[in-house]
């Protein structure tokens, strides 16, 4: 169904307005998490869906065993947080603002046995401290997500890194709603994802 849902926004994307389509993307993969967070036996299918992503994004940002993460926007099933320290053994923290996605979150951490590993918080991002992290990935759909940035990119140190997953332009290029990222950040690298249609993930420093 996360195929259907991409392969749809994909093919359509020409003839319709970006942010538009994004606004029904974002939608869409939230039915679908409530959907497949109560069939643990469908999970697989939601990994799978993640896994080209954040190998993308290990590669990206060259995440190590090393590095301290923190996930915003982790949703019921975190599939980002559980990739990553599966991959690289790195230690992830996830935060989402939904006090149910969290405790959804928190409950499947504990099943997989990742609970050394990875944490699960309740937390608003804008308000969030980050000093102890040295990469911080956001998620698609995040609000409002350019509070959030501007409140990581006046927190952060120098040698912290920013994921920041979005949508591209029908050019190809970094779609007019964020251009205000080169106001906050250094952008560093961009790259998109074969199997997620209009998604792309930019690798951000401090300015």
């Amino acid at each position: 169904m996360l195929r259907i849902i991409s392969f749809i926004i994909e093919r359509t994307s020409v003839n319709f307005d970006i942010h538009k389509l994004k606004k029904i993307n974002d939608l869409g993969f939230i039915i679908v998490e409530k959907i497949l967070v109560k069939f643990r036996n469908l999970h697989p299918l939601y990994f799978d869906f993640y896994d080209e992503m954040t190998e993308n994004e290990i590669k990206l940002a060259n995440i190590s065993e090393d590095d301290v993460i923190l996930h915003i926007g982790c949703g019921p099933i975190p599939a980002t947080s559980i990739h990553i320290t599966r991959k690289t053994g790195a230690q992830v923290t996830g935060i989402d603002h939904n006090l149910s996605s969290v405790k959804q979150a928190q409950l499947c951490i504990s099943k997989y046995n990742l609970s050394d590993k990875v944490k699960i918080k309740y937390a608003k991002a804008g308000q969030f401290p980050i000093d102890n992290f040295n990469l911080i990935i956001l998620s698609q759909g995040i609000k409002p997500h350019e509070k959030i940035l501007e409140h990581i990119g006046s927190s952060m140190k120098h040698e912290v890194q920013v994921i920041f997953r979005t949508s591209y332009s029908t050019s190809g290029k970094l779609s007019k709603n964020d251009m205000f990222l080169k106001d906050i950040f250094k952008i560093i690298n961009i790259v998109s994802h074969e199997k997620h249609g209009l998604l792309i993930s930019i690798l951000l420093n401090k300015k």
